[in-house]
């Protein structure tokens, strides 16, 4: 869920940013935009490590996968913050 979200919000973005000309506008859109292809290209093969039939549910690697899964969401949470507080300080800077 959270990819379709950073697209609408990066468009947005992106789209406030043609038309304001703020810096800011164009950053925080672009790190939200780089929460897809972190998605799709690191956090993915992990999640399909997981799903494997395959894996032991209560083994080590299952484990393992599940912190580093963990960690990687963490990445792309913090990107999302780091967006969101970028987007704030550039609406209150405009009053």
């Amino acid at each position: 869920m959270q990819a379709p979200l950073a697209l609408v919000g990066s468009l947005a973005a992106l789209i406030s940013w043609w038309f304001d000309r703020d810096l800011a506008w164009l950053i925080g859109g672009l790190l939200l935009l780089l929460i897809i292809p972190f998605t799709l290209v690191v956090i993915f093969p992990t999640n399909k490590r997981l799903e494997s039939q395959g894996l032991d549910l209560r083994s080590e690697e299952a484990g393992r996968l599940l912190r580093h899964w963990g960690r990687l969401h963490a990445v792309r949470s913090i990107l999302s913050v780091v967006a969101f507080i970028i987007f704030l300080f550039v609406l209150i800077g405009s009053r």
